[in-house]
């Protein structure tokens, strides 16, 4: 097993070598070749999409993974010439006066593993290829096997549209996912948990290999006082309603006065009902599989052993979707900690910014935070006083759907940032280049030293 991975990685490697700065015009090519085999072949996507899910709309599919994996080629395709021009930099003074240059150039860094994740298996295997790409690298790609039927058809299809000197897919369980982290990569990129995450360092210092890691983790909502109710819970119900609540940036837990709680929940009570009456089981997404179904039951169970008050909520399609709010389970409660990824929602009643500001610090570095009022105060103090990899006001989720911002986390959400030009630069070895001028500036800092010398030494600290 180990054998093949590391064959294809130096077909990768080899064809690397022999073109180690692809063209404008190769890169091109390659992005568009990305986005021919999305839209081609979308009904068979869709298709896999909702085998892997038992049940997942082909509307949602089509936006969520297709249409968004698309938009990151278009942004690419747009921008990438810009992205590849050299970046001018200032020489120091004395330099500059000499004729000497400086910029800053993006050059490929190789091969870059691409380890991606079940709950958007097109969109987080091809987002990051679109900025791999972008950067002139060669791509392998191991997807999820929690998605077997999408992993397989991501398979079928780079080989379709890829040469395996350009981009290859290792499929397989979790002994090939072992495997594959531990190759000889130039960078590797991995969606996930912080679980699989420190193993995957563990692994990947063996041989130095830089790594993006997106962990997600327990993103807030902060409900001011001066939030709007009605849009807060609407907004809420849609970031756990949207792909059952298995997204990485979904609202995990949210922090509310006690006196506000009742009134918040009538109104997600009643946004629920209206989401799930609209859209009904055509429109649903199902928990991907049983074993992920019985860890949001049990860290529910757990909450409710340790003193939380239950509450589910739910209209006309039971069977498909319920959210479960759980309230103020004492601080021993698994769900405190644990990432929950789907349909349940943890509560504690914290009303005081300060006091709720200081309990999102207590924990790890979150990979969002929401804040819900009308405050800008309020906003630019939870900006100043918190740690996250992005921030957002009065909404949730659409963060993602521009390109030219950058995603992903700090310390326990993440490393590294992606999409878009940062994307670019993320996955380029940013080379510092530096040319001589016309003076021989080398001659003037040799000994013996005058006093010339002495008095350039001084002015040069106050430049």
């Amino acid at each position: 097993m180990s054998s093949n991975l590391q064959r294809q990685l130096d077909i990768l490697r080899g064809a690397y070598q022999l073109e180690r700065f692809p063209s404008l015009s190769i890169r091109l090519d390659r992005l568009r070749r990305v986005k021919a085999m999305l839209s081609e072949n979308e009904s068979a996507w869709c298709e896999a999409l909702s085998e892997d899910f038992g049940y997942r709309s082909v509307d949602q599919s089509s936006f969520a993974d297709i249409t968004t994996s698309i938009k990151s080629v278009n942004h690419a395709l747009k921008n990438l010439k810009f992205w590849m021009k050299a970046e001018r930099r200032t020489p120091d003074l004395s330099l500059r006066m000499s004729g000497a240059k400086t910029y800053v150039e993006a050059f490929p860094k190789g091969v870059v593993g691409i380890v991606s994740p079940w709950n958007f298996p097109i969109n987080l295997a091809l987002s990051p290829l679109v900025s791999v790409l972008a950067a002139g690298n060669r791509a392998f790609i191991k997807p999820s096997e929690a998605t077997p039927a999408t992993s397989a058809l991501l398979e079928t299809l780079i080989a379709k549209y890829f040469s395996d000197s350009e981009v290859s897919v290792a499929c397989g369980d979790v002994d090939v996912a072992q495997a594959f982290v531990k190759l000889p990569f130039d960078h590797i990129i991995y969606t996930g948990g912080e679980v699989v995450a420190r193993h995957i360092m563990r692994d990947a210092a063996e041989n130095l290999v830089p790594l993006t890691l997106e962990l997600g983790g327990k993103s807030p909502v902060i409900v001011s006082a001066s939030a709007d109710l009605k849009l807060t819970a609407k907004r809420i119900a849609f970031g756990k309603y949207f792909n059952a609540g298995q997204i990485c940036i979904a609202p995990d837990y949210l922090l509310i006065a006690p006196e506000r709680l009742d009134s918040f929940l009538s109104e997600l009570k009643a946004a629920v009902e209206t989401a799930d009456s609209a859209q009904g089981s055509a429109d649903s997404v199902s928990v991907v599989n049983e074993r992920h179904r019985q860890r949001l039951n049990n860290l529910v169970l757990d909450g409710e052993k340790q003193g939380g008050r239950i509450l589910t909520f739910s209209g006309v399609n039971q069977s498909a979707y319920q959210l479960t709010v759980v309230i103020d389970p004492s601080d021993d409660a698994s769900i405190n900690c644990a990432e929950i990824f789907g349909p349940v929602l943890l509560i504690r009643t914290i009303g005081n910014l300060d006091e709720q500001i200081a309990y999102i610090n207590q924990s790890s570095h979150p990979l969002v935070i929401y804040y819900f009022g009308r405050s800008e105060d309020e906003f630019r103090r939870v900006a100043c006083e918190t740690s996250s990899g992005g921030l957002v006001k009065n909404d949730v989720i659409f963060q993602y759907a521009n390109d030219d911002l950058p995603f992903g986390g700090i310390g326990g959400s993440g490393m590294g940032k992606y999409r878009g030009e940062y994307g670019f630069k993320e996955f380029s070895n940013n080379r510092a280049v530096y040319k001589s001028g016309f003076i021989d500036v080398s001659g003037f800092v040799t000994p013996p030293y005058s006093d010339v010398f002495r008095m350039v030494n001084k002015l040069m600290r106050k430049i």
